[in-house]
């Protein structure tokens, strides 16, 4: 990586739809960076900007950092939906690799921090298999179904230039979330 990641606890600026970084492929994130605790202020500083903009997820290029980083939580209810019971504290994947183990796709509607103020309707395989590496560099691998797998692999498509809309099937599902 070169450069050491330094900053206050801090807001990150997300990019928005049209800024290059949301379309490119992201670059691997080394082990020993890792181990050495190098990303830790910038773990942080995503987790920060997550829950100030009352995010799910939020992958390392929406901040400007073309890394393969995704942060996620899954809460048991989310605005007013309940998400099948199974809460995520949130979670940390570095250079995450998925299977699919359920190819069954499931429609449901989809929005982006970097796509402000639309929703779509977006079909996503029903169970996945996540490969990848924890913060301190230690291999994760677990299986993840239903609204977990969609948060999964709607941050993960960030890492390489993929917006959920590049996804949906259904153009007529595209809607604004706010009324103006």
């Amino acid at each position: 990586m070169g450069t050491i990641y330094q900053s206050p606890m801090a807001i990150l600026k997300v990019s928005k739809l049209g800024a290059p970084v949301l379309r490119g492929r992201a670059s691997e994130v080394e082990t020993i960076d890792l181990k050495r605790g190098r990303l830790k202020p910038f773990f942080e500083d995503l987790m920060e900007t997550m829950v100030e903009y009352d995010g799910t997820g939020l992958a390392a290029p929406q901040v400007n950092m073309p890394l393969r980083v995704v942060l996620y939580m899954v809460e048991a209810e989310r605005k007013g939906r309940k998400t099948a019971n199974l809460a995520v504290a949130p979670r940390i994947l570095v250079n995450p690799e998925f299977e699919i183990l359920d190819k069954t796709e499931i429609e449901d509607v989809e929005a982006c921090l970097s796509v402000p103020f639309l929703a779509a309707s977006v079909p996503r395989p029903k169970k996945i298999r996540v490969r990848a590496l924890d913060p301190t560099g230690k291999p994760v691998i677990y299986e993840a179904e239903d609204f977990h797998a969609r948060v999964v692999l709607h941050e993960s498509d960030h890492l390489d230039g993929v917006v959920y809309l590049d996804r949906v099937k259904d153009r007529t599902s595209i809607h604004y979330t706010i009324d103006f």
